[in-house]
């Protein structure tokens, strides 16, 4: 928490002191406007019994008139501001928070970005986000406006009865420190609890809907239902318990406010009839205390939020550190040379037979060949560095340097990976083949198209480049969505390129056709080819060597 608090400090700066002192006036408005009313109608009653029984009495009705209008408009002004100013705030916040987390994202290792399923992302990018307003309006404002309030009130009144005003802005300031303390220490638990569960339901909901066929299919969807409701089940169960801590503390807390107004008002009697202070006095006093319960009983509600809040901006911290990563990491100007040994990795079978070695050096193709399941799309995340490298899968890059070394940037930079599943993300053409690309002109990408025999298709389109390709390429064939993939990766420079059955759903003449084309841009650079079996293409690639997964 200590990490976010900084951050709003140093984003909203002065904004942040202008928004309490805003906070600060429409509370203060409201109170005074209670005090002032209550002393203005017990002294305009006084005074008519006063005149009732002929006494001659002065009494300037104006002036406090007056101060009830300043105080009634200050306050629906102040209010108004402040939620206008504060909501603004809010919003810049919210941008803060956006770029702080997805500059640390930026700088994450993709193995540690796949490492966590889509629907832990979306919790983590929506509703943890969405926790962190609490911090600014129910952990910082509140508090502290309640704290100038009880300070300023008690300094006022302190001018009519010192003693007591000591006495009561003490009982006050210990309700506000002990009213906090004590949600905190009741809810924090049960708030990260209900927080952890929901973003476990949410993600056994999506997988119950994503699995919905195959659940059916196999006759498992009632079961897969019934854990589901469990997990539900528990969950509305500590919120219950929840929602009832913060009740009973919100019933302490009126009590306790209740008894000191009762008290104040049998110490404001006996010091009217003892004539240390006048009717109008007390009254004014009650009014206070009333005007602040007022602003003191949302505490527990506010801070009855603590503990969700604090475990989703723990997870969020921890991405935002994710740049410190970096710090200790090997720069590369260049990449010469790597060096793969693999052994005893589960998900390629014949390393637990015999070590998978081989070097590749500039302008190399190594064609990796093996059925499904052999391994080789497992050894392509390995050198594209989705998945963490060990004793047992060491990469080495340049003769000397481990691939776990390089700082990750310099690495995605200098990698280019096509995998098995064609990715199209809903846009234009345009936009799908130039996505990350700084400078790049319409004629390299239509010479490109050229390369991958899309170039008339394309052309023909109405719109030609701006052309919608549809939420996942859904307007686009498998073959075609293959061909943009594969001249995605041709608009760039790569040192090492990956392609995974660059050619899956295209026929063999085209495939021929197709690597003939791009045959100078594959001899200019390291390539690694994972197919099935030797391609008949690669007949015409000079210094190509193979590497066989597949048992004997």
């Amino acid at each position: 928490m200590k990490y976010w608090f900084d951050l709003i400090i140093r984003s909203l700066g002065s904004r942040l002191y202008i928004g309490i002192f805003l906070a600060f006036i429409s509370a203060l408005s409201g109170v005074a406007l209670l005090m002032l009313s209550g002393w203005f109608i017990t002294a305009t009653a006084i005074t008519g019994i006063a005149v009732s029984a002929g006494v001659i009495v002065l009494f300037d009705m104006y002036m406090p008139g007056s101060g009830i209008r300043f105080f009634a408009l200050s306050r629906t002004v102040g209010r108004y501001a402040e939620r206008i100013y504060n909501h603004d705030s809010i919003l810049r916040l919210i941008s803060v928070y956006r770029l702080t987390l997805f500059k640390g994202l930026s700088t994450l290792p993709i193995n540690q970005l796949r490492a966590t399923n889509d629907s832990e992302w979306l919790g983590k990018l929506t509703a943890d986000l969405d926790a962190l307003d609490s911090v600014l309006l129910s952990y910082i404002i509140p508090p502290i406006v309640a704290g100038l309030l009880v300070i300023t009130l008690t300094f006022f009144m302190s001018f009519f009865w010192f003693d007591l005003a000591i006495l009561l802005g003490a009982f006050l300031l210990l309700c506000v420190v002990c009213s906090i303390r004590f949600t905190i220490l009741k809810t924090k638990q049960y708030g990260m609890l209900t927080a952890g569960l929901l973003n476990e339901c949410r993600a056994h909901i999506i997988e119950h809907l994503q699995g919905g066929f195959e659940l059916q299919s196999m006759g498992l969807m009632q079961q897969h239902e019934n854990k589901i409701s469990t997990r539900l089940k528990t969950f509305y169960n500590i919120q219950q318990t929840l929602n009832s801590n913060i009740a009973n503390i919100q019933l302490f807390l009126d009590l306790i406010l209740a008894v000191t107004m009762a008290v104040i008002i049998y110490i404001g009697l006996h010091a009217v009839n003892a004539n240390l202070i006048e009717g109008p006095i007390a009254i004014m006093l009650v009014m206070l205390i009333l005007g602040v319960s007022e602003v003191l009983q949302n505490t527990p509600t506010q801070f009855g939020t603590w503990g969700r809040t604090r475990y989703c901006a723990n997870r969020l911290a921890d991405l935002t550190h994710a740049s410190n990563i970096q710090e200790h990491t090997t720069t590369l100007d260049s990449l010469n040379k790597i060096d793969v040994n693999i052994r005893q990795n589960p998900r390629v079978p014949i390393s637990h037979d015999k070590t998978i070695s081989f070097t590749l050096s500039d302008k190399q193709l190594l064609n990796i060949q093996g059925r499904s399941g052999s391994g080789k799309s497992t050894i392509a995340k390995l050198l594209i560095g989705t998945e963490s490298t060990n004793q047992n899968n060491a990469i080495t890059v340049n003769a000397d340097i481990p691939l776990n070394l390089i700082n990750s940037d310099d690495w995605y930079s200098a990698v280019c990976y096509l995998e098995q599943d064609n990715t199209i993300l809903a846009g234009t053409l345009g936009y799908n083949l130039a996505l990350g690309i700084q400078t790049i002109s319409e004629q390299e990408i239509w010479s490109v198209l050229k390369m991958v025999e899309l170039f008339d298709w394309a052309n023909a389109l109405p719109e030609g480049l701006n052309a919608w390709l549809g939420e996942g390429g859904g307007k686009v064939s498998g073959g075609q969505a293959r061909r943009i993939g594969l001249a995605r990766l041709l608009l760039r420079n790569p040192e090492l390129a990956i392609l995974d059955e660059p050619f899956n759903g295209i026929d063999d003449q085209m495939a021929t056709r197709i690597w003939h084309n791009i045959l100078p841009w594959v001899n200019a650079r390291m390539l690694v080819l994972l197919t099935h079996e030797q391609p008949n293409y690669l007949n015409t690639v000079n210094e190509a060597i193979e590497a066989c997964l597949d048992s004997v």
